[in-house]
């Protein structure tokens, strides 16, 4: 596999507070962590948002991100340009926040509409990459263990 494309997204949803955070998450929240593989680098990203009383689909939430897989940083921030006003801000500000690390720009993150009234949250917050360093330590079994649900894209 090449090293220089995204060969893993993984997505967590946590609805009480994670071992590995300072923040609380509120009622009525849920926090979200992305785990993004190139090779033997990871990177993380993390928002809460708010249900607003709706069920929460993960799979289908997530399921913009598979367009971004095999894909290298440069391709992915196209993407991300392109794709801006069909994603919700927490999806678009999720991805961002993983690639904080990497990325020496911030791409303009707008509320986009995504097709489901839960997505576009303008209250989402996002973790800025600072943080990634906290998360190096989690491992595949204990985030899968403390989550409610998980989404793996494999191709």
């Amino acid at each position: 596999m090449n090293s220089n494309k995204l060969s893993q997204i993984e997505l967590f949803a946590f609805d009480t507070t994670p071992s590995f955070s300072d923040s609380p998450v509120r009622a009525g929240s849920l926090y979200l962590l992305l785990r993004l593989t190139w090779g033997e680098q990871i990177h993380y990203g993390a928002c809460e948002i708010t249900r607003s009383g709706q069920s929460f689909d993960l799979t289908r939430w997530g399921a913009p991100l598979r367009c971004i897989h095999h894909s290298t940083v440069e391709e992915i921030v196209v993407t991300l340009r392109r794709k801006e006003q069909e994603w919700a801000t927490g999806q678009l500000g999720l991805l961002q926040s993983a690639l904080s690390g990497i990325l020496q720009v911030r791409v303009p993150v707008t509320a986009g509409h995504g097709g489901y009234a839960h997505q576009g949250n303008p209250h989402a917050a996002f973790t800025p990459y600072p943080v990634n360093s906290r998360f190096r330590e989690l491992t595949l079994s204990r985030l899968i263990d403390e989550s409610v649900a998980y989404y793996s894209i494999l191709r």
